[in-house]
């Protein structure tokens, strides 16, 4: 048993200390935007939803745990091409997350951030994916916890809906690529896995059920 003459954390104390760590976060933090993810055909199987759909940005602010940089392999090449890996860990307050994102409806878990939500940090321009959400740590201070510490990699597109009405967060789903660069204009020479090509195309083939390998006589 423990010593019942110590307390081991009143309401008070409690207060005041995530006040502190709020104020350190908004004193040495970043801005970012958080981007709830909406579900909307999940497989079940796989664990992973193809269709989701970003449709609101709130602005909150976190403190980002790697100040010398990102975390990850960087630039590399792989049988998809260019890739650029990433990462690195955020702390956030729970109580400014109640107040700018819980109490808004459409979050897939409304009482905490969400693996496969986003993170748009404006300073980098990159646009962030949640991998992992520890939601004890630091490990229940003057007996409760304070903050939510996100493991973020740079987020790759794969179909999804952004729309979220922030221009600078709405661009990523024009890029329909990999790549970070945010350059609209992807129709260039020699390119890979550009659908738009062969859609323009395809109404001259003339696939048919008859015919299904096209332009055979």
């Amino acid at each position: 048993m423990i010593n019942p003459y110590f307390n081991s954390g009143s309401t008070n104390e409690q207060g005041l200390l995530e006040d502190l760590i709020i104020e350190a976060i908004q004193a040495k933090g970043q801005n970012f935007f958080y981007i709830p993810r909406v579900l909307v055909a999940k497989n079940e199987i796989l664990g992973e939803d193809r269709l989701s759909k970003y449709q609101q940005a709130y602005p909150i602010e976190a403190y980002l745990e790697t100040p010398e940089g990102f975390g990850g392999q960087g630039a590399f090449i792989e049988k998809f091409g260019h890739l650029m890996d990433q990462s690195a860990s955020v702390t956030m307050s729970r109580r400014r997350y109640d107040q700018l994102v819980g109490r808004f409806p459409g979050a897939q878990l409304p009482n905490r951030p969400a693996e496969g939500d986003l993170l748009y940090f404006p300073l980098t321009g990159g646009l962030f994916e949640i991998k992992l959400v520890k939601h004890q740590e630091q490990f229940y201070q003057i007996a409760k916890l304070y903050t939510y510490t996100l493991t973020i990699e740079l987020f790759q597109y794969s179909s999804e809906r952004i729309d979220t009405g922030q221009p600078e967060i709405d661009v990523f789903e024009d890029l329909r690529t990999f790549d970070t660069t945010k350059q609209t204009h992807i129709d260039v020479p020699d390119s890979y896995g550009d659908n738009e090509k062969a859609k323009a195309q395809w109404d001259d083939v003339g696939f048919s059920t008859d015919n299904p390998f096209g332009d055979l006589t």
